[in-house]
C-alpha cells in the first residue's frame, strides 16, 4: 500500500502545480488510507507539505508580477487568522468521540466526512459556473465580500487540514473576479503562506516523522514540476471542469469510504 502511497504523493504534487492547489484534497486520503496514519495527524503532514510546494510553484509567478498583492491581503489575513484559531485552540479542544445530531461520531470519522462534503459541494460550483472571468488583474470586485469568503474558508480548511486550493481558487475567481489561471497564481501564493502558519499553529508537530515527511515532499516535488509544465499548455476552458470533476470524483470515494465501507 506505501509504494501505491509514493505514486500518488507524485499525482499530489502534480495537482498543486496545475490547478494552484487540490494537493491537499489528495494527501489526507493518502495518508489516512495508504500510510494509515491518523485523520488528525494526516492534517499537519499536509499542511507542511502542500505549505513548502505552493510556495515553491508560486515563485514563478511572483517574478512575473502576476499577483494582486490588494487581494491576497484582503483575502489571506481572515483566512489565516482563522485557520491558526482553529488549529491551535479548536481541534484540540475536540474530543475523540462526541455527539453529533444525536449520533455518537468519531473526530476522525467527521473530519472525514466533512472533508468529502466539502470537496462535493466545491467541485460542483467549479463545473456549474461556465463564464470565464476576463483577463484583468484589477477587476471591479466586492472587498468586503472577498474578506469573509477569506473567512470562512479558514475556519474550514483549518478543520480539514488542507491548504484549500480547490476552495481559494473558485472564490478568486467569483469574488475576486479573477480569470482561472490568475487564481491559480495567487491561490498558490495563498496556500503556501497560509498553510506554513497552520502547521506552526498544529499542536502535535512533535509526533511527526520528520524524515517521512522530507520523503514525501521531494516525491512530491517532481509531480509539482511536471504540474507546472502542463499548467502552461492548458487554457483556462479546460482547466476550470478538470479541477471541478476531480475535486468531485475524490469527495464521493471518501464519502464512501466513510459510509460504506468502514
Amino acid at each position: 500500500m506505501e509504494i501505491i502511497g509514493f505514486i500518488l504523493t507524485v499525482v499530489i504534487g502534480l495537482l498543486v502545480g496545475l490547478f494552484g492547489g487540490g494537493g491537499s484534497i489528495l494527501t489526507v486520503p493518502v495518508l489516512v488510507y495508504l500510510f494509515a496514519i491518523p485523520a488528525t495527524l494526516s492534517t499537519t503532514y499536509s499542511l507542511a507539505l502542500v505549505s513548502i510546494t505552493s510556495l515553491i510553484a508560486a515563485t514563478p509567478h511572483v517574478v512575473q508580477k502576476k499577483l494582486s498583492y490588494t487581494k491576497i491581503l484582503q483575502f489571506g489575513i481572515p483566512s489565516m487568522i482563522a485557520l491558526y484559531t482553529i488549529r491551535s485552540f479548536v481541534l484540540p479542544s475536540i474530543p475523540p468521540y462526541f455527539k453529533f445530531l444525536g449520533f455518537e461520531i468519531e473526530k476522525n470519522t467527521f473530519m472525514m466526512l466533512f472533508f468529502s462534503l466539502l470537496m462535493l459541494t466545491s467541485g460542483f460550483f467549479m463545473i456549474k459556473q461556465k463564464k470565464n472571468n476576463p483577463d484583468c488583474i484589477d477587476c471591479p470586485y466586492n472587498h468586503i465580500a472577498l474578506m469573509v469568503a477569506g473567512l470562512l474558508e479558514g475556519l474550514i480548511t483549518g478543520i480539514v487540514g488542507a491548504g484549500g486550493g480547490f476552495i481559494i481558487v473558485p472564490i478568486l475567481m467569483i469574488f475576486g473576479k479573477m480569470s482561472v489561471k490568475q487564481a491559480v497564481a495567487n491561490s498558490l501564493f495563498i496556500i503556501g503562506v497560509k498553510s506554513f502558519i497552520g502547521f506552526l499553529g498544529s499542536h502535535d508537530i512533535s509526533s511527526l516523522n520528520f524524515s517521512f515527511l522530507i520523503k514525501i515532499l521531494a516525491i512530491a516535488l517532481v509531480g509539482m514540476y511536471f504540474g507546472v509544465q502542463l499548467n502552461k499548455k492548458l487554457d483556462a476552458k479546460q482547466l476550470k471542469p478538470i479541477f471541478g470533476y476531480f475535486v468531485m470524483i475524490m469527495g464521493c470515494i471518501i464519502l464512501i469510504k466513510e459510509l460504506l465501507i468502514k
